[in-house]
């Protein structure tokens, strides 16, 4: 599935990795967890008839103007086979224009054998403005707006496109992916308030943002020289745990916060979200329905940095860290538990307006962690943890032309529990944290707010028992695995400049049960593996979906609902019971918040199916 092929503890085989069993290195009891499979592949045994153009795609679907847009095509048929992170290159002149919405599409197909997940970076100038995956076989469609990149997608571009596709022929992964990439550009005004200058964090060897963090590396910094002239500055990164953190969410420790530094003052926390690819947990369960933020991410979450301005312009320290990696270590005595980052710092210019003077008003940082907490019981192990944060830094900026007062506040908290034994395991992880941004002053008034809460819950059950020996790599199992899954994204958002307020309120569910059985084989020490072959197959995977995007109270509510079913051990393409999609146009609307719309609180249905 993901390049790192995990080995987490994780209820499945379908992802693909092989949790070791955590006993007395993890804590102090004998208890072990379940055996968990991150990424397994399958070879797809025939064709099952499906209604949708493409086998999988994103419930968030964005409703273009209805006015006939300017196409551009960046890469048609490119090929993918035994790539790595090495990117395919595309040199691409945008025209100039202006443009109200830029969307970009990106359509996989795979073929020539069997195939992990793979993930998907598109970068603009070493920027990164597309992330997600691949499905592991037949075709998926995804596309994100990118409409905030607009000054940067224009004039000659240099696109680099990584699918990290990797060959094992020995035991058939031979799978080969093409890429098709199309920028659809919507003529009409732009939105106020666009960043006009772009740069790159944590550039690799080739030249594209994207670095890996483990507990013996999990700090990376970087000098940036911001232009004088600017006048506000934001931070956008992407992130995806891989390794054993793939599952990171069913770890001991179990929480996971980026976070962001700017000369040494914590400044910003990403909370990331559980992406689950199409081949995590239970492959079977994504075929053909996919999970959230998984083709493609469509949640982003914006840091507001503009009161750090008035830190020492121009040269300064950008510098980003996980947490617990170093105790996940500890813990288990291993360090492969990676992430993957990348960024972008985003900065409104004015060269003719240079900032004179700045006074730094608030300067306030607390971060805490419980740590893990482990109890023995009847059950099994019991583990919990939780921690909270509140940062806050205010500025007054004198440019040439006039004043800005600058406020952010960013909050949250995040909590987890578990109870596991060798057979048995229930998580759940919560993310709650909002952001409120506000500038005021005569060059500009602008607002950014954000409330967010990530909650997954999920329970399962492992039977394995090897057939050879475990200690020989490759090896083979017998292994059986049922278990639940309720995954939510409660998405709230608003940005104000000048009078121009674009709100979107996204609420996205899925949930999955059911389990199968058969002998895998093992093939690498993180647990990837093929299934050999399977004696049952029992899954439904529903997806929900209420949407809206509005611009200054017109656009429109997206509505979306599909369910899959897998009862076969011979295809395993599964298929869709139902999908349904519809946009209702609202004028002069006020969408609700998030959870008023949809329930307070999510409640977990569990049940183990046998």
């Amino acid at each position: 599935m993901r390049k790192n092929i995990a080995l987490i503890l994780l209820f499945s085989i379908l992802a693909g990795i092989i949790v070791v069993p955590i006993s007395s290195s993890q804590t102090s009891s004998s208890i072990s967890h379940p055996l968990i499979l991150g990424n397994i592949s399958v070879l797809n045994s025939g064709k099952i008839p499906y209604d949708p153009t493409y086998y999988s795609f994103e419930a968030y679907q964005i409703h273009p103007p209805n006015v006939t847009p300017v196409v551009i095509r960046i890469a048609t048929n490119a090929v993918f086979n035994n790539s790595g992170l090495t990117p395919y290159i595309v040199h691409v002149n945008i025209p100039k224009g202006n443009y109200s919405m830029e969307i970009l599409n990106v359509s996989i197909a795979e073929s020539n054998g069997a195939q992990y997940d793979r993930p998907v970076y598109i970068f603009a100038n070493g920027v990164p403005i597309f992330w997600g995956s691949t499905q592991e076989f037949f075709n998926s469609t995804a596309e994100t707006d990118v409409t905030m990149f607009e000054n940067l997608l224009s004039g000659n571009v240099t696109f680099q496109l990584v699918l990290e596709n990797f060959y094992d022929a020995k035991i058939g992964i031979t799978g080969i992916y093409k890429m098709n990439v199309t920028l659809y550009l919507y003529p009409g005004n732009p939105p106020k308030g666009l960043p006009n200058y772009f740069i790159p964090l944590f550039l690799n060897n080739h030249n594209y943002s994207y670095i890996i963090l483990n507990p013996l590396n999990d700090y990376i910094s970087q000098n940036v020289t911001i232009p004088n002239g600017t006048y506000r500055m934001t931070l956008l990164l992407y992130e995806e745990g891989g390794g054993l953190d793939e599952f990171w969410y069913a770890n001991e420790p179990a929480t996971r916060e980026i976070q962001v530094f700017y000369d040494n003052r914590l400044v910003g926390v990403v909370n990331p979200y559980q992406t689950i690819y199409t081949g995590g947990i239970d492959l079977f369960w994504w075929k053909p329905v996919t999970s959230i933020n998984t083709l493609s991410f469509h949640s982003p979450y914006i840091i507001d940095l503009t009161p750090l301005l008035a830190i020492s312009l121009p040269n300064n320290t950008i510098a980003v860290t996980v947490t617990n990696l170093e105790t996940a270590l500890q813990l288990t005595g291993t360090a492969a538990y990676d992430w993957d980052i990348a960024g972008v710092l985003m900065l409104w210019v004015n060269e003719s307006n240079p900032l004179v003077s700045a006074k730094l008003l608030t300067a306030y940082n607390r971060f805490i962690d419980s740590s893990p907490i482990f109890n023995s019981g009847l059950v099994g192990e019991y583990y919990q943890e939780g921690g909270a944060y509140l940062l806050n830094y205010s500025a007054i900026l004198q440019f040439k032309d006039g004043i800005e007062y600058s406020d952010v506040v960013q909050q949250g908290r995040f909590y987890a529990y578990q109870t596991f034994n060798a057979l048995y395991e229930k998580a759940y992880l919560g993310e709650k944290f909002m952001e409120y941004a506000s500038e005021r002053g005569s060059l500009y008034n602008a607002t950014l707010y954000y409330n967010i809460y990530y909650p997954i819950f999920m329970q399962f059950s492992v039977f394995e028992a090897p057939i050879s020996n475990p200690h020989v790599i490759p090896f083979n199992l017998s292994y059986a695995q049922n278990g639940t899954l309720d995954l939510w994204l409660y998405y709230n958002y608003t940005n104000i400049f000048d009078k121009q307020n674009l709100t979107i309120r996204t609420m996205e569910n899925v949930s999955a049960v059911g389990g199968f059985s058969g002998i895998i084989e093992v093939i690498n020490r993180y647990g990837g593996a093929v299934l050999v072959s399977i004696t049952s197959n029992n899954a439904v995977t529903a997806k929900n979906l209420i949407n809206y995007i509005l611009l200054n109270g017109n656009g429109y509510k997206e509505i979306f609902s599909a369910k899959g079913l897998q009862n076969s051990t011979s295809h395993f393409a599964g298929y869709y019971i139902y999908y349904k999609v519809q946009f209702i146009p609202i004028t002069n609307g006020d969408p609700p918040n998030a959870h008023s719309e949809f329930l307070i609180e999510p409640i977990h249905f569990l049940r183990i199916i046998v």
